[in-house]
């Protein structure tokens, strides 16, 4: 993940169409407080399951005129997509909504099955019975309230989050023949905006020194692994932790421990080098964790679990709600480590 210095608050200064009127198309768009009656607490939540995006995009996949993307542009889905490219400086086009929506129609392009099957399941069984919310807010503070949406869209990235907002990507691999994760990863993305509502990210731009990166790497152990755990319990009651990679290598107890031998080598290594500049060695640490050994990811997960077993869920959510920098170094103490 890279990380830059745009805030949500600038993004919608800076583009006109993020702030644009939409008409709301009732087809595709449910709010939460519809599926549940008005005494469950699921009520209280201001949270919308928005698919106009995906539906939208597997309409338009074979089509380049400028008419169909400028309405992909005035989507509330486009915004939050633009807000999150911007924030997180991805590898896509940033200057407009226009240039973004281009991009993902072209990356889409061949998907149209793929994305009609993903909406099929995401307007249908995932909002059958939303009590899956439930295991998301477990692992968040009392008191957290959704005010945003999830939204369904395709071409970018698999799942992603910038509160208020997360959304999901229907065209993505990782859906094809699973339909039912789209659910997990819904409760993974959600408990990032929960996340992140506390504890805003940190920007890669900040990253000056080691001890800047270890921060980064301190803040996403405990934002990926808290998510991570927060569907874990509900895949292994569904029999689903074998259709994830993350959750067969927490199963695997010495694939684990070679992956924390890992983790802590390169965390002690930036940690010995706070005081020196970010050079590539630094940042390959990061890419390890990040990227295809997704050290932050497991271990994290490994990590939030047994500060939960320990310490109880309260642990990790007041870490949540408090300072969740201090996981790592919480797990180090309770395992003397």
């Amino acid at each position: 993940m890279r990380l830059v210095t745009v805030s949500l608050a600038l993004v919608l200064l800076a583009d006109p169409l993020v702030t644009a009127p939409v008409v709301r198309d009732a087809r595709h768009t449910v709010a939460l407080k519809t599926l549940v009656p008005a005494g469950d607490p699921l009520h209280g939540h201001d949270l919308e399951f928005d698919a106009r995006f995906a539906v939208t995009m597997a309409d338009a996949a074979t089509s380049t005129g400028d008419a169909r993307v400028d309405s992909l542009a005035l989507l509330p889905a486009a915004s939050h997509l633009l807000a999150h490219a911007r924030q997180f400086d991805y590898s896509v086009p940033q200057e407009s909504a226009q240039a973004l929506v281009g991009h993902l129609l072209t990356h889409s392009a061949g998907r149209e099955a793929a994305i009609n099957r993903a909406v099929a399941f995401f307007m249908g069984p995932l909002l059958d019975d939303p009590r899956w919310i439930d295991d998301t807010l477990r692992y968040l503070p009392d008191g957290f309230r959704f005010r945003g949406s999830l939204f369904l869209v395709a071409g970018y990235d698999i799942g992603v989050a910038l509160a208020p907002n997360a959304s999901l990507n229907a065209a993505h691999a990782h859906f094809d023949g699973h339909p039912r994760e789209l659910l997990y990863y819904a409760i993974h993305e959600l408990h990032h905006v929960g996340f992140m509502t506390y504890a805003p990210p940190p920007r890669m731009a900040d990253v000056y020194t080691c001890a800047d990166l270890l921060r980064l790497v301190n803040y996403c152990t405990a934002l990926e692994g808290t998510a991570v755990l927060a569907a874990f319990d509900r895949r292994a009651r569904e029999h689903a932790l074998a259709d994830d990679e993350d959750y067969r290598a927490l199963a695997d107890e010495p694939r684990m421990r070679q992956d924390e031998a890992q983790y802590l080598r390169d965390y002690d290594y930036v940690k010995r080098r706070a005081t020196e500049a970010v050079d590539a060695d630094a940042l390959a640490v990061v890419e390890r964790m990040s990227g295809g050994e997704r050290l932050w990811y497991r271990v994290g997960a490994q990590m939030a679990r047994e500060i939960e077993r320990a310490s109880g869920r309260s642990a990790l959510t007041s870490l949540i709600a408090s300072d969740p920098t201090r996981l790592v170094d919480r797990y180090r103490r309770l395992r003397g480590r």
